[in-house]
């Protein structure tokens, strides 16, 4: 795509400049305005997380926190105080066995919380109904599937009303959730929850880097996903000091006030106005709001605007869906590239629900350890994307999180406060965070100009399919086995890692145009063939490029 550097002195009477040159040029130094739009619009990805974790806490199950009130009940455990026991033994002694039926609350047993109030002590959602604790979370990623696709309502009516209407639906929707008479009902929004959510979110990226300079849009989209990893931070604090389930939902919608305010205060962007609108006169008040903010004396009425033009052939639907047919290597890769995603959604969501599986000690304290190690990650992450390259750093960073699942199969404990399977699965999960933060930006440099919004949504349905796998991780641990489950998450993550090395490095090389740059690129030496895979008149210069980097 072509670039152009201008500043103001180089613009005639009638200079013609796109929405993105402007942007660079009145937003090139911002103010601290509008660093303060842009980090209360990063702060929706707080909203997201801590909603996103909230059945983790909101519907934390206490199966250590307990006490017998029936003659069956201490018969079971020989003891009519439970102390010193793990979650599984609990769980165990609770729901029984194929020979033991479960006790009931209220009748062989109480919840010991110290008032403490969870939707699943609740409504009951114990022992053979745990499931649907652990469906409240992957019925929000049904939510997204289907809120996903409602891409085309803010192509249609704008990004702002877009990010609006989602932020105001996730608002109203979890007041609506504080007076659910039932688990059915709860579920039920907690769907309407996740679509609004996956509207608001990827309407407010678009707007934000749509008002966002060049130069500025690297840290600003570490910003955003930084922001994911405070939520995290902020929701087992949260569940520890917050002891009902209720005001928890108040505290989220609380977290969505900033980022809708922001959203109100900003016109739509500039380029839905010119590429969508057609209508320039309104682009330049987006435009001229921009200029203000950031306190620039750029003349508007000197410059014509125009679209950015493409450098790819327009093609139809079905074109474009054959040439993952004809084109085997785009096809091949992007069925890797799926399942990496696939993957990283599985664990990253699998462990949302199960790190208090893994703890002896605190509950909130065991997912505490793990949100500030993802923010590490985040934050850590761009130093080997950078300098060792997106290939090898992505297969690492599964392989590594492979590994240390295995590791924590050594049933050994060091002295003090953790086990060898806790600082496993610690660092396990980080890099499993790293990974997910990461293919997002290998996939898009990978996938050809053409095709690039297909093989992403393609990798985004992907992911929420392992999203909404990922909570059912904590029954197989409880109904199958903490070992057996923690070697599916080894041979995941070390096929992921495997399969990545296959694909092609994506540092230093420009991005593909065309399918038949990427054919290319796997097999250059038949570049020169004029057969009608290869008779592309960019092959040889793609196999040029690659040779000389």
């Amino acid at each position: 795509m072509e670039e152009v550097k201008r500043n103001e002195g180089d613009l005639g009477s009638d200079s013609s400049l796109t929405t993105e040159q402007v942007i660079n040029i009145v937003a090139d130094r911002p103010s601290w305005q509008m660093w303060a739009v842009w980090i209360g619009l990063m702060s929706f990805m707080a909203t997201a997380s801590n909603g996103s974790y909230y059945p983790a806490f909101g519907g934390y199950i206490p199966y250590k926190q307990w006490n017998c009130t029936s003659v069956k009940c201490e018969e079971r455990i020989k003891t009519t105080t439970i102390s010193g026991i793990s979650a599984e033994q609990g769980r165990e002694y609770l729901c029984g066995d194929k020979d033991a039926e479960p006790l009931l609350v209220g009748v062989d047993f109480q919840w010991n919380v110290g008032g403490r109030s969870t939707f699943s002590m609740d409504w009951n959602l114990h022992c053979d109904r745990e499931w649907l604790w652990t469906m409240s979370g992957s019925i929000g990623y049904f939510g997204h599937l289907v809120g996903s696709l409602g891409g085309n309502f803010y192509d249609v009516f704008g990004r702002k009303y877009g990010a609006l209407i989602g932020c105001i639906v996730l608002f109203v929707n979890n007041f609506i959730l504080l007076g659910s008479p039932s688990i059915g009902f709860f579920l039920a929004f907690r769907f309407v929850w996740g679509m609004a959510l996956m509207c608001a979110m990827d309407a407010i990226f678009v707007f934000m880097l749509e008002y966002t300079p060049s130069k500025h849009r690297a840290v600003v989209n570490s910003g955003y996903q930084f922001f994911w990893a405070i939520g995290y931070i902020i929701s087992p604090m949260a569940g520890y000091y917050i002891t009902s389930w209720k005001w928890l939902l108040v505290l989220n919608s609380c977290l969505v006030i900033i980022p809708t305010v922001c959203v109100l205060i900003m016109p739509d962007s500039p380029g839905y106005f010119l590429v969508n609108k057609k209508d320039e006169a309104l682009a330049k008040n987006s435009l001229a709001w921009l200029k203000r903010l950031n306190g620039h004396d750029f003349d508007l009425d000197r410059v014509t605007l125009r679209e950015e033009g493409t450098v790819v052939e327009k093609r139809t639907f079905l074109e474009s869906l054959l040439d993952f047919i004809k084109y085997r290597e785009m096809a091949l890769q992007t069925l890797i590239q799926s399942f990496m995603w696939l993957v990283v959604g599985f664990l990253y969501y699998g462990f949302t629900f199960t790190w208090g599986s893994f703890s002896e000690g605190n509950y909130y304290y065991s997912y505490l350890y793990p949100a500030i190690a993802e923010a590490v990650a985040y934050v850590l992450m761009t130093i080997p994307l950078t300098y060792m390259g997106r290939r090898i750093t992505v297969s690492s960073f599964y392989i590594i999180a492979s590994t240390s699942f295995v590791l924590a199969l050594i049933p050994t404990k060091f002295p003090g406060f953790i086990s060898v399977e806790q600082l496993s699965c610690l660092v396990g999960s980080t890099f499993v965070s790293a990974a997910f933060g990461s293919v997002y930006i290998y996939t898009a440099e990978l996938a050809p100009t053409s095709h690039r919004g297909k093989i992403m949504g393609i990798c985004h349905l992907g992911s929420q399919i392992g999203a909404v796998c990922g909570p059912q991780a904590s029954l197989l641990i409880n109904k199958w086995s903490k070992p057996g489950t923690l070697i599916l998450f080894a041979v995941l993550a070390g096929l992921a890692g495997l399969l990545c090395i296959r694909l092609p490095e994506s540092r230093g090389v420009s991005t593909p145009d065309t399918a038949q740059q990427i054919q290319a690129r796997r097999h250059g030496k038949d570049c020169g063939k004029k057969s009608q895979a290869y008779a592309d008149e960019n092959c040889c210069e793609a196999q040029h490029a690659d040779n000389a980097i």
